[in-house]
């Protein structure tokens, strides 16, 4: 079994979830200047999508008028790889909105390798519903709205018509259908330059957009349509004539994300599983958003000291439903703990034990069994996860935190890094609490993990993106490690 190939699938589903998804949002508090409908010019657009100066694929936008309001449509192809493995990943959105640009309806999908994710929802500006997941396991949600939604692409035209001096900075709310949560997005105004590598050409309005600590910047013309996009890990979007932007990849290996994320270490840890305490010197601008997460992990400037934690005797599960607790115990979108299947399935597992800790041990035991591990580039749902038996370190953390929720123990996703085989690879876990949280990973059967696992934040896959903040921007020396 290659476990690793588990392993840095966090920064690839990260990597769609900022490059190639046009976000939602809804107007901020400092107003726009909102053009009329007039303003915003149909247009057929088409990119190429690079990494690190190469190729690796398309992406088409489409705005449209419609009898009462505006049709926005874009899709995307990308050829990447995850330790060797060829994967094709395509994405499409399609949007309705009113003349004011507010949100009516979308339909989003994710197609790779592994299995299809879609999501498709309909707002009265009040409320949005939507409908999530694999074909055939498809859940709902419905999200109140303080206001109606709207996408960004739609703000950039309204930015244009504000004719903002630089420096303005506006923030807004913002739904993801991959997250299937709302994040605050900041919008500044950096100002008009030519754009960065031509000679002679008109200058451009530059923007920068913030999302969950990942910046991007956007160099518009004076219609507002998008010249180049920047964003994390060198990709770029580049406006180019259909025909060229239709050409394959680059000849060449694809990228392979899982190397590029790999965090830079010197030294080895000969028996990682078996790591009980692990002394890390850490560089790079990244060092400052490890936390502090005592008893198991303490940062000290540069030294992170990371202990494996003791294991409780006995955690009575009647205990458990503390009021502190109590959002720990709820379902979430994409952790259905309050799905018919994952309740029963939980139930089966569990059995007649009172103990939290037998039954957290039967959890464990049975994902890292019942879950195959297999690469998996989408939108982690537990729901889905437990019908199709497969995954990567999302899909067994995700599935074992509702299956978790479902028994009564309060459980919390974690993101950070794992060392196997030859360095450190970004990867996703779980933390149950057992009387005090106690780490655990289905991936390696680990109830508590070893001390080679590093958390950088936890939360649902909604606050994963933020690993993008990291990814190039930490490396790891070994300066002790014991069993």
């Amino acid at each position: 079994m290659r476990q690793v190939l588990t392993l840095g699938i966090v920064a690839s589903w990260v990597v769609m979830a900022t490059l190639l998804v046009q976000r939602h949002a809804r107007p901020s508090a400092e107003p726009l200047m909102l053009p009329t409908a007039a303003t915003l010019d149909e247009r057929d657009e088409w990119f190429g999508v690079y990494a690190e100066g190469r190729k690796i694929g398309h992406a088409h936008r489409v705005t449209a008028r419609t009898e009462d309001g505006y049709a926005f449509y874009e899709d995307s192809v990308v050829a990447l790889a995850m330790l060797g493995v060829p994967q094709t990943l395509r994405t499409a959105l399609a949007t309705e909105t009113d003349d004011t640009f507010a949100l009516r309806s979308f339909t989003f999908t994710l197609t790779s390798p592994a299995t299809e994710f879609s999501a498709h929802g309909t707002s009265d500006g009040h409320r949005l519903d939507v409908t999530y997941g694999a074909a055939g396991h498809e859940a709902e949600l419905s999200l109140p709205l303080d206001d109606p939604i709207h996408l960004p692409s739609t703000l950039r035209p309204h930015v244009l018509a504000a004719a903002p001096a630089p420096g303005t900075r506006y923030t807004l709310p913002v739904f993801s259908p991959m997250t299937l949560g709302n994040e605050p997005m900041t919008v500044t105004i950096e100002g008009r330059e030519q754009l960065p590598g031509t000679v002679g050409a008109p200058e451009a309005l530059k923007l920068s957009e913030e999302y969950g600590g990942v910046r991007t910047t956007v160099w518009l013309d004076d219609t507002g349509a998008v010249l180049r996009e920047t964003t994390a890990l060198g990709f770029a979007l580049e406006r180019e004539p259909r025909a060229m932007a239709l050409r394959g990849a680059d000849d060449h290996a694809p990228i392979d994300l899982v190397t590029v994320s790999r965090i830079p270490l010197t030294g080895t840890i000969p028996s990682p599983r078996g790591a009980a305490l692990l002394k890390l010197r850490v560089t790079g601008a990244g060092r400052t958003t490890i936390p502090n997460a005592p008893p198991r992990q303490h940062l000290r400037r540069d030294l992170l000291r990371v202990v494996r934690e003791p294991m409780p005797v006995a955690a009575p599960l009647d205990e458990m439903r503390q009021a502190s607790l109590a959002p720990y115990l709820l379902a979430a979108p994409l952790i259905e703990a309050d799905d018919p299947e994952i309740a029963a399935r939980a139930r089966a597992i569990v059995g007649d034990t009172d103990d939290g800790v037998v039954a957290a041990r039967r959890l464990v035991h049975w994902v890292y069994a019942h879950v195959a591990k297999e690469p998996s580039v989408t939108v982690p749902s537990a729901r889905a996860v437990l019908a199709a038996g497969r995954g990567d370190c999302n899909e067994h953390a995700v599935l074992l935190t509702a299956l978790a929720r479902a028994s009564g123990i309060p459980a919390r996703m974690v993101a950070g890094a794992v060392y196997a085989n030859d360095g450190f690879y970004y990867h996703a876990w779980t933390e149950l609490w057992l009387g005090a949280w106690i780490s655990a990973d289905a991936v390696f059967d680990q109830l508590p993990v070893d001390a080679t696992h590093v958390k950088l934040m936890d939360g649902g896959p909604e606050r994963h993106i933020a690993l993008v903040s990291v990814i190039g921007r930490l490396a790891f020396e070994v300066e002790g490690v014991s069993s």
